[in-house]
């Protein structure tokens, strides 16, 4: 079905004046690197403003070191001094992948991750990449699980041509995500989201999104959505429509052209408050 204005804003989970932060739930994102920290801010970014009641980071030294003077409201964990895996399992939802790297780290820690029961994994960018060739460790998930994928990044998941995956990315992702149990979000034109029984089609988005950086935002965002309780399926459609909608505005007022990553998340704010 093709994703509603209407639907958005019934599953959208609800703010209450009698609540703190605990209410809306915590989430771990697990990003970054020495050379793609930006990733990792982009992501903490899309989970603050969309919802989340506490957002942490778990990542390198250097990488907190460069982002904390400027994120106040995050919470940080330096992964070379805390045991990162066990501290996840006091969250609501877990990010995994945004500017990590592809090497054995990030493998380990997505497999952990996968193998350990828990609450929500999104698993986006190189945690992505490393699952190739290696799709089978997504039937021993212990946790829901949600990929969120561009066609390059699920043909190396599911060794499924890219050509293939394009002419019927529907039931492809459908297919997909009915065998593996996991929830699917196909990134591109009309964005698919499946969790292999039902399948959204998202309307929203420009080529105002196709730049670095969107995707990290767009992690965060489903993210929050899972902290706050929605489901798997839906905290995917929300976080896709409003990501969309709001590549959209954005393009409209500085052009497709010019929209940056960091843009997204206080626009995607704005349409939350117009969906309550």
């Amino acid at each position: 079905m093709i994703t509603t204005k209407e639907y958005v804003a019934e599953k959208l989970p609800k703010r209450s004046a009698l609540s703190h932060k605990g209410t809306y739930g915590h989430v771990m994102l697990v990003c970054g690197s020495e050379n793609m920290r930006g990733a990792a801010a982009l992501a903490t970014l899309g989970a603050l403003r969309c919802g989340a009641g506490l957002v942490t980071l778990a990542s390198t030294r250097e990488v907190i070191d460069t982002l904390s003077p400027t994120i106040y409201e995050a919470l940080w964990l330096d992964t070379d001094k805390t045991d990162m895996i066990c501290a996840s399992d006091k969250m609501q939802a877990v990010g995994i992948g945004c500017g990590c790297g592809d090497g054995k780290n990030t493998y380990k820690n997505v497999k952990w991750l996968l193998e350990r029961e828990g609450s929500p994994l999104v698993i986006d960018a190189d945690g992505l990449n490393v699952l190739s060739g290696k799709a089978n460790l997504l039937k021993k998930a212990k946790r829901d699980v949600i990929l969120t994928p561009h066609p390059r990044e699920f043909s190396r998941i599911s060794g499924i041509e890219i050509k293939d995956i394009q002419q019927n990315r529907e039931e492809t992702a459908k297919v997909f995500a009915a065998e593996y149990g996991v929830t699917v979000l196909l990134k591109g034109h009309e964005t698919v989201i499946t969790n292999g029984a039902e399948v959204f089609v998202n309307p929203t988005g420009s080529s105002a999104l196709a730049k670095g950086g969107s995707g990290d935002v767009l992690c965060g965002m489903i993210c929050a959505f899972l902290a706050q309780g929605a489901t798997p399926l839906d905290a995917a459609v929300i976080g896709a429509y409003v990501h969309g909608l709001a590549g959209e505005r954005l393009g409209k007022k500085t052009s497709e052209y010019g929209v940056l990553a960091s843009e997204i998340p206080l626009e995607a704010a704005k349409i939350l408050g117009e969906l309550v």
